[in-house]
């Protein structure tokens, strides 16, 4: 290429010279140092690059591609020198087993169902009637207007303006999840209570202790009078609560630990078999935590753990400080909660709405979908979406590692149901909101809850009679 270069300047340089030199002792004329530069070296040059232009792009552009596939020859090669390493370091799949006796979510959208509902219609943010941006005007928030409701009918004396702090709207939502929890609580206590008098003496005697178990005269009720039954050993009810971490240091953990314990008293529970914990997530390691938590709940064998996930942004002291970052922050609130135990954890009366299985370490997804959903080939052929994809889909980054993932299954797109953009910058729960949103998929259905943040792990809803038949394959 080079040779090519100089042979063509040389030549032209040759010729336009000749030609100058003659032409200008023709007409006797006496050029200046100036004329001898433009004529002799930028001329011969601008013509060179004229004449060249055609070769110098056809050979950049072959450089070009040469180099591309150069780079994607080595990349396979490098993929191809990864993949018996990682098959050596494979592990067997681990599977979390828990059974979900009672779900409700809530947000802008409704409750449940009816958000899965929105979600595939697109539903758009509404003009908030209390928030305002830096020019005075409506915003556009996620805000749950039933939520207004309710905490307008409170009998309390706080202003209107106090009603619609963060704080307080997130401890009504956490009331709103009680409530909708009450019967299932209900049950749980009558079972606690139950397993308490059969195998636990001392616990036994708080329950007689009870105000519950006074009569108005202040007598107890005597001891034979209690019908003690065997049942399956429950200790204790845990509840945790999820909240993002940008509220460490304003909760109030205290006033939260009463209202929860007044609830669950008011049931029948003793706060002996009642442990409280608050989790303060941050957005990047949400989807983690959550499934570490799931880890842990999978293997309390004698326990029943409520979980609550809530937040709110739809505060305008708070938004006053998002908007310095930016100026369209799209404030939500929402909540969600759980009534999940180990699987072999039993609750007298009540059965389990669905099982969660999730699958860790899944490096042959394909094999994973033919052993987990008994319908597999049925539900890729339909049009409804049973996939929730957690992440961003407007992220390429997301979209290439779905389609890798993805690839051999024959799920599409139209299977896909993204949720993210759906709850607006309140970010740090949606991940676990997601999630738990997952129950509410058609039943008919095996759900599949799926993120990038962890590639290898997959999330199945079955029904009972599902996971007894998976049960049995796996046996």
């Amino acid at each position: 290429m080079i040779k090519v270069i100089l042979g063509t300047f040389t030549s032209i340089f040759l010729m336009v010279s000749i030609a100058i030199i003659y032409y200008w002792r023709d007409v006797q004329y006496a050029p200046s140092s100036m004329d001898l530069l433009s004529y002799f070296i930028v001329l011969p040059l601008v013509l060179s690059l004229i004449l060249l232009s055609p070769y110098l792009i056809y050979q950049a552009c072959h450089a070009y591609k040469k180099r591309k596939q150069q780079r994607e020859t080595a990349l396979l090669e490098q993929a191809n020198k990864e993949i018996p390493e990682t098959n050596e370091k494979v592990e067997d799949i681990k599977w979390l087993n828990l059974n979900i006796f009672s779900s409700t979510v809530f947000s802008a959208f409704g409750e449940n169902e009816s958000i899965i509902n929105a979600l595939k219609n697109f539903k758009s943010p509404e003009l908030d009637q209390y928030l305002t941006n830096g020019y005075g005007l409506p915003m556009l928030s996620y805000r749950i207007t039933d939520l207004d409701n309710l905490l307008e009918q409170q009998d309390d004396d706080d202003d209107i303006e106090e009603k619609q702090g963060r704080l307080q709207r997130i401890k009504a939502l956490i009331q709103h999840q009680l409530e909708q929890k009450s019967d299932i609580l209900s049950q749980v206590a009558e079972h606690l209570k139950q397993s308490a008098f059969f195998y636990d003496s001392e616990l036994a005697y708080q329950y007689r202790m009870h105000p519950a178990w006074i009569d108005p005269d202040g007598q107890a009720q005597h001891e034979q009078e209690v019908q003690i039954e065997q049942v399956p050993r429950l200790n204790r009810l845990n509840i945790h609560i999820l909240l993002s971490d940008n509220l460490l240091n304003v909760w109030d953990e205290n006033s939260s630990n009463e209202m929860l314990l007044n609830f669950m008293q008011s049931l029948g529970i003793i706060s002996q078999q009642i442990h409280i914990e608050y989790h303060f997530i941050n957005q990047q390691s949400s989807y983690k935590n959550w499934l570490d938590l799931l880890g842990q709940i999978s293997t309390q064998l004698h326990e029943v753990s409520l979980v609550i996930n809530v937040d709110s942004e739809i505060d305008q002291e708070l938004l006053d400080e998002k908007m310095g970052l930016s100026n369209d922050y799209l404030a939500a609130e929402f909540a969600s909660s759980w009534c999940v135990a180990a699987q072999n954890v039993e609750i007298n009366y009540v059965e389990a709405i669905k099982t969660l299985k999730v699958a860790l370490n899944v490096h042959d997804l394909v094999n994973c979908l033919n052993e987990t959903m008994p319908n597999y080939t049925e539900q890729i052929q339909q049009q409804q979406p049973f996939v929730l994809v957690l992440d961003d889909a407007t992220d390429i980054k997301v979209i290439k590692k779905n389609n890798q993932i993805f690839a051999q299954t024959l799920i599409e797109i139209h299977h896909f149901l993204y949720i993210k953009k759906n709850f607006g910058h309140t970010q740090p729960l949606e991940k676990i909101f997601g999630f738990m949103l997952g129950m509410h998929l058609p039943e008919e259905l095996t759900a599949m809850i799926y993120s990038t943040d962890q590639a290898f792990t997959h999330g199945f809803f079955q029904t009972v009679a599902e996971s007894n038949q998976f049960e049995e394959q796996v046996i």
